[in-house]
């Protein structure tokens, strides 16, 4: 630190001259240090510069490098298919097409150039509001993809939403509601409520509140001026008035808690102006049906071909087949489906029979409880079945009756029932109990008592000249059965053609019970958020303290 005026003037000639020559040459010292920082900068500029170049040179060389533009873009649009888990706690990941454009300068102009990678936006949870921008610019005009929530009730949000998205609302073809509080569901959707869209193809409108609330059956009107395209809606138990559309797909999905169930009018209301077009109809969520009106007749669905029922459908006293005509249906899935349910669905198909299910070609039980008070009433009215899937640890009274009546066929001489049966179809959701197939094993080289019968009823099918043409064994479990199986068939000498299809969802048991379509993605990418934010939370909150969802306030970088 220099020493003050009068301390300097204290000084006598030989302190000051060497004080004045110690200053000069320290100033020297500094002007060189500028310079040599400068020129280390101007160096590493160069140098960066230089490898820049050299790895451009290098990289043509690569294999990828050779392909053109227009391939390398259908490729950039294949790979923002792939769902990655989030495995960091600090920050969300990037997406695909982010990360692709950030590899290098020939691939980031290939990405900045092809407007479909930027379709994609899913606000606030992977884009906030520059970079949605960001995605809105380098869209151009194409069809957009647009999730909005959690956490968008707040005035800001709802700001943004009004003045970018709902201007666009022409180009957007698929669009996802997805919100933690029937509330924040309340403060969105008017804000769609008048607007057309003129292209739009799929909507989702879900809310995870697991709790219940009175007045949820309030009706929210949506797109009122019309969405003359939609065909595919997907629908959480919530009173939602739909726009004019011919849609063929209605998808009631399942919440994650109790809520409460949607009212049997309530569900009628959405479901009568869409039965002149519905082809695909999925019924996963809360249905109540207490307050049936005596004498009220089913809404007919006459291009129903396909009709998928949980057990959470049920629970609340909902009859499926009392409020719903399907003549022409053609698949029939029930999952999860309790005794006393699926004892009154065959019940009813026996008793409706032939002027019902007589076009049913695939039956799928998926985890139902089967009982043994089955009988050959059930294959009957159902004589034109080609496919019957079931799963492993349901299967036994099912198949014993196959086997009983194809035993009986090939003794008289006539055709069996389910004559028409080219495909079974066996899922296994979980390993197989050992133990109990060893202890159930009567002698050591016998097989398993599982396999065993499935083994008699592929054999009693030949000899009553009705062979399967395909056995397929599905589901996450699947590999270890299979090879078991078809190491029994090649021991037996039986010919028959067997696939394997193991894939499973990277999600909850009862999500992979569902199909693997555009809606999964948004509902794996919203499940992967909420565990963010979640871990996000667990590391400051004391371990004493229950879990209290709470968002992040922090803004992200334009891609």
């Amino acid at each position: 630190m220099m020493k003050s005026t009068t301390t300097v003037s204290c000084l006598d000639d030989d302190s000051q001259r060497e004080l004045d020559d110690l200053n000069k040459r320290i100033n020297a010292l500094q002007e060189r240090k500028h310079a040599l920082t400068l020129e280390a900068f101007q160096v590493h500029t160069a140098l960066r510069t230089l490898q820049s170049r050299a790895a451009h040179i290098t990289n043509k060389t690569a294999p990828v490098s050779r392909l053109p533009s227009d391939v390398l873009a259908i490729i950039f649009e294949e790979s923002r298919r792939l769902l990655i888990p989030w495995s960091n706690v600090v920050k969300r990941p990037l997406s695909p097409e982010v990360q692709l454009s950030h590899v290098s300068s020939r691939w980031r102009e290939v990405a900045l150039s092809t407007p479909a990678l930027w379709t994609t936006i899913r606000f606030p949870i992977l884009h906030k509001e520059t970079a949605a921008m960001a995605y809105l610019q380098r869209c151009n005009q194409a069809p957009l993809n647009i999730h909005l929530g959690p956490r968008v009730s707040d005035p800001d949000s709802l700001r943004f939403i009004a003045a970018q998205f709902i201007p666009r609302l022409n180009q957007i073809c698929e669009l996802t509601f997805d919100t933690n509080e029937h509330q924040e569901l309340c403060a969105l959707l008017p804000l769609f409520a008048e607007e057309p869209a003129s292209i739009l193809r799929r909507l989702r409108i879900c809310c995870d509140d697991t709790r219940s609330a009175s007045g949820v059956d309030s009706r929210l009107d949506i797109f009122k001026a019309g969405a003359p395209l939609l065909s595919d809606v997907r629908l959480s138990a919530l009173a939602v008035g739909l726009p004019q559309c011919s849609a063929t797909t209605l998808h009631l999905e399942q919440q994650p808690g109790p809520g409460n169930p949607l009212s049997r009018l309530t569900f009628l209301d959405i479901l009568v102006p869409l039965s002149a077009t519905l082809t695909t109809l999925h019924l996963r969520g809360y249905i109540s049906g207490f307050h049936q009106e005596p004498g009220s007749a089913p809404v007919e669905l006459p291009a129903l071909k396909e009709l998928l029922v949980c057990g959470n459908t049920l629970n609340h006293g909902f009859n499926v087949f009392r409020n719903i005509s399907t003549p022409a249906i053609r698949t029939l899935s029930l999952v999860n489906v309790k005794r006393q349910g699926l004892s009154s669905i065959h019940k009813f198909i026996a008793r409706t029979s032939p002027e019902h299910f007589q076009h049913l070609q695939t039956l799928r039980y998926i985890n139902c409880e089967i009982d043994d008070d089955l009988d050959v009433y059930l294959p009957h009215a159902t004589s034109a079945l080609t496919e019957l899937v079931v799963s492993v640890k349901n299967y036994t009274h099912l198949l014993r009756l196959l086997l009983n009546s194809d035993r009986q066929a090939a003794l008289h001489g006539v055709p069996p029932l389910w004559r028409n049966l080219h495909t079974l179809t066996l899922r296994v959701s979980e390993p197989l109990d050992r133990e109990r197939e060893d202890v159930d094993s009567d002698e050591e080289d016998d097989p398993p008592p599982t396999m065993g019968l499935l083994l008699e009823v592929v054999q009693e099918r030949k000899a009553a000249g009705k062979p399967l043409d395909l056995l397929r064994i599905e589901g996450p479990h699947a590999r270890s059965f299979y090879e078991e199986f078809t190491t029994l068939l090649m021991k037996t000498h039986e010919d028959l053609y067997t696939e394997l299809f193991s894939a499973s969802l990277p999600s909850s048991v009862d999500a992979q019970e569902s199909e693997v379509d555009w809606a999964f993605a948004a509902y794996y990418i919203a499940k992967q958020y909420r565990l963010f934010i979640f871990k996000k939370h667990q590391q400051f909150v004391p371990h004493c303290q229950l879990p209290v969802v709470i968002y992040p306030s922090t803004h992200t970088q334009v891609p």
